[in-house]
């Protein structure tokens, strides 16, 4: 087998190698000639200046630079001035005339200086070749012997040691049918180990009559939940199917509870997913530990159950199931030595009241599931048909706000903020409001969630961000003094990466200065994604645009977000100044809020200011701007040009008696 590789592999090595050296001799020549051309080219090159300007010194260092290309053997430089002498460099081995050689004349601007004449080694080629045949004899030498290493290997290992483990594993099988141990023929082990082969194969006949068995096994495991062993949607929807038809036949009532766990998501975020899937495990088992053997619970997706209860034409004693599911799911389980709480929303569909098909049960628990969650979650929701006209009325109202955009239905107000201590006009709010042909002006409130949802809102804020442009440009030409309009971004807005390309665009094109532009989100914008919010925050401090920190105080106010983003205002939310000055809590917490932003170098803007007393407190505890019905509601553009005209006269603070006016 050996010298079957070696022939296999020398005999086409020696006749490529015969092959190869007609090949390479011609190559080699075209080669050597191109690189002979292109020394000799670079040394005449070389050769003009010291010529010219008679440096003998020079011009045998070029000489000797030439000499040190190994393929150059002698080097003659012949100078056209009369009375020089050829210069002539040889190795020491060179026969003079002998060898290939090649002639140029140096010249310079056309005026020949001399000749150059290069003699090279004429056996360079012969030398080449005879190296390439010594390297190709012992890389054929190595594959021979690295073939039949490599060979005798895989021999070893694929064909002697799996007949030796066949050997073992057929002389262990007989032993279970013999007592005297299995004595193998030399001359023919294949042919008995074929025979005992045979023996395997009837046996292994009796194996699969078990397989078999253990494949109605593998089906179960196919419609079972592997997390939490619960049926899957698979499971479940044959078995709601085979429930239907069943009711249908008895005349039976059933309910089907949709099932999703609030914040669930936190939990994976905050404590990583090993942790939700515990979490998820033990809420499963107390969802069956709470229902009755007959009922059947399944795991949907992800965060999300489906419960089908039998029997069940009672609401009453549906919900009070409900409840005892709510309560099961909300009490705190104990994670890494901590406890862990989540809440459930849940809908529930009944049959026949509320569908005659799985689908439809499905669909319309699933509906009153977000009804739930609508409500402020961690509770149940039946269905109840107008969930499906306030579904389809919410389709109905983004295909308007499509239309609005498109037909330019929306217009914006302005609300003004004043001084505080003078009632100077220092700037207003731009509030987008919504001209529908049919039902009049639309506040934001109706529609700016529905905008959030069918993905418009990035539109919609674009189009207030030039309009609001535009309107500034307007009041420059008609000097009116409005001071800073202050723009609402939504949180989805914010955190789009158009925005900070919508606000440079929309400056540039109507001239909008920085200091007359003011940026408002809320201060749940701050808490979310933070890394993205800084990064955006920076950006706008680069277009020299200042922050204003919408309804502080209403989320979960962060000390350090205010130190990291550096707002240039904060507004007080309404909810606060509303039962000013009477209410002691509102007081402490408005003047806790005026402090800070004081000692951070904040403004502080009052929202919702309606009455003289509490603006009468809000200058006492030294809060900056006021914005409320005391001095204005918000009005169109035109309307408030009139009064930042007439309070840009008026003296103090007469504001209530100019709107009056």
């Amino acid at each position: 087998m050996l010298l079957a590789i070696a022939g296999a592999v020398l005999l086409p090595t020696f006749a490529g190698w015969h092959l190869e050296q007609r090949f390479t001799h011609d190559a080699q020549e075209q080669l050597l000639a191109q690189s002979r051309q292109a020394v000799l080219g670079m040394t005449a090159a070389a050769l003009v200046e010291p010529l010219w300007s008679i440096d003998p010194g020079a011009v045998a260092a070029v000489a000797r630079s030439a000499m040190a290309d190994p393929a150059v053997v002698a080097v003659r430089v012949t100078e056209r001035r009369p009375l020089t002498r050829p210069l002539q460099l040889a190795r020491p081995n060179h026969v003079p005339d002998l060898g290939p050689v090649l002639h140029a004349t140096v010249a310079r601007e056309g005026v020949p200086l001399g000749e150059l004449e290069l003699w090279f080694d004429p056996g360079q080629i012969d030398r080449a070749i005879a190296e390439r045949r010594r390297a190709t004899l012992l890389l054929a030498a190595l594959q021979v012997m690295m073939s039949g290493l490599v060979l005798m290997a895989v021999l070893h290992r694929r064909l002697l040691l799996p007949i030796e483990r066949l050997k073992r594993q057929a002389s262990a099988l007989a032993s279970r049918d013999t007592v005297e141990p299995m004595v193998w023929n030399r001359r023919d082990e294949l042919n008995e180990l074929g025979c005992h082969l045979n023996d395997v194969h009837a046996r292994v006949g009796d194996l699969f009559g078990q397989l078999e068995r253990k494949q109605a096994d593998l089906e179960k495991i196919a419609l079972h939940d592997g997390l939490t062993g619960l049926p899957n949607r698979t499971l479940f929807q044959a078995l709601l199917a085979a429930a239907v038809t069943s009711a249908r036949r008895d005349r039976r009532g059933l309910a089907l509870l949709f099932i999703d766990l609030d914040r669930f998501k936190s939990v994976n975020d905050t404590i990583g997913h090993a942790a939700g899937d515990t979490l998820l495990e033990t809420l499963s088992s107390r969802m069956r530990d709470t229902l009755r053997a007959a009922d059947v619970v399944c795991r949907y997706s992800g965060d999300e159950f489906v419960v089908l209860l039998h029997d069940a034409s009672a609401t009453d004693e549906v919900a009070a199931t409900a409840d005892r599911l709510l309560k099961a799911l909300e009490a705190p389980v104990l994670i890494q030595f901590r406890p862990v709480a989540v809440s459930a929303s849940i809908g529930i569909s009944l049959f026949p009241g509320d569908g005659i098909e799985p689908e439809a049960l499905i669909r319309h628990a699933d509906t009153a599931m977000y009804a739930a969650k609508g409500l402020g979650r961690a509770r149940c929701v039946f269905f109840r048909p107008e969930f499906n006209s306030r579904l389809q009325a919410t389709a109905q109202l983004e295909q308007e706000l499509k239309r609005a955009l498109a037909e330019g239905q929306f217009e914006l107000h302005y609300q003004p903020q004043v001084a505080c201590d003078s009632g100077q006009l220092l700037g207003c709010e731009a509030l987008i409001r919504w001209h529908h042909p049919d039902r009049g002006m639309v506040s934001p409130l109706q529609f700016i969630g529905a905008a959030e949802q069918c993905g418009l809102i990035n539109e919609l804020g674009a189009w207030t961000v030039r309009s609001a442009c535009a309107q500034i440009a307007a009041w420059k030409r008609d000097r009116v003094p409005f001071g800073t309009v202050a723009v609402n971004v939504s949180a989805l807005e914010f955190r789009h990466h158009r925005l900070v390309d919508t606000l440079t665009r929309a400056m540039a094109d109507f001239d909008v200065l920085p200091h007359e532009l003011e940026i408002e989100i809320t201060e749940s914008v701050l808490m979310t994604d933070t890394d993205t919010t800084q990064r955006i925050v920076e950006h706008l401090h680069g277009l020299g645009l200042r922050l204003a920190v919408d309804d502080f105080g209403t989320g979960y106010s962060s000390l350090a977000y205010l130190k990291r983003l550096r707002p240039s205002k904060v507004k007080i939310d309404r909810s606060f100044v509303r039962d000013l000055p009477g209410d002691e809590d509102d007081r402490v917490l408005v003047q806790a809020v005026v402090q800070l932003a004081a000692a951070m170098g904040i403004r502080v803007v009052a929202e919702g200011v309606e009455t003289e007393a509490q603006r009468g407190f809000l200058h006492t505890v030294g809060c900056d701007m006021l914005q409320g019905y005391l001095i204005s509601r918000p009005q169109p553009a035109a309307q408030f040009a009139l009064f930042a005209m007439q309070v840009g006269t008026a003296p103090d603070f007469a504001i209530t008696a100019v709107m009056e006016d």
